[in-house]
């Protein structure tokens, strides 16, 4: 719809350094919030004989179900600190999120339970920068970093692990009768004196 690209910083680039506008990344902005264009997608993954499909998401979060808050940071800014709200809290409700897919929402319960309130939401904060917008983009960045991560799915062990897993399991056991029989014997032989 009504999508523009941004430089984060608000700045015109012809006032921007080179080294700063090599550190820039172009980003969206759509409804006040910024969003990183992705879609979403089905992963298959073998593990040996069965195979199976799990869902993953790589796409825009949407914007009207996060609820952004600003409050007094205690990041860079100087005296502006003092003055303004630059601190960028985004949060949601985790549980309702028809968006993500329900194997996602699980792992992100069991991956970042510090980050959840007791409602039930995932907060993620930034104030790591002078302005709302950047901490804001920050906040959702971070945020999407996070959903990302619990959306991976995870891969499955390569034939060559595999076998050598049960290579070890057997050494293991093999190991483990030896020691059994020669524990078994020491007691045998103290018996007979």
């Amino acid at each position: 719809p009504n999508i523009e690209i941004y430089n984060r910083t608000n700045l015109p680039t012809a006032m921007l350094s080179r080294f700063q506008l090599s550190t820039l990344r172009p980003v969206l902005y759509h409804k006040s919030l910024w969003v990183q264009r992705n879609t979403p997608r089905v992963c298959s993954t073998t593990t040996g004989e069965e195979s199976e499909e799990l869902e993953t998401f790589e796409g825009p979060i949407p914007t009207d179900k996060l609820t952004v808050k600003f409050s007094k940071s205690s990041g860079p800014g100087g005296q502006n600190v003092n003055k303004l709200n630059t601190k960028a809290e985004v949060r949601f409700h985790v549980d309702s999120a028809d968006w993500l897919p329900q194997r996602v929402r699980t792992r992100l319960k069991a991956l970042f339970k510090a980050r959840f309130t007791r409602h039930g939401e995932l907060v993620v904060t930034s104030q790591q920068h002078r302005t709302q917008q950047r901490n804001l983009a920050a906040a959702v960045d971070k945020l999407a970093e996070l959903v990302k991560e619990a959306s991976e799915v995870p891969r499955g062990p390569s034939q060559l692990t595999r076998a050598r897993i049960t290579l070890l399991k057997r050494k293991a056991e093999r190991r483990r009768l030896v020691e059994k029989k020669y524990h078994s014997q020491k007691k045998a032989d103290r018996r007979t004196e």
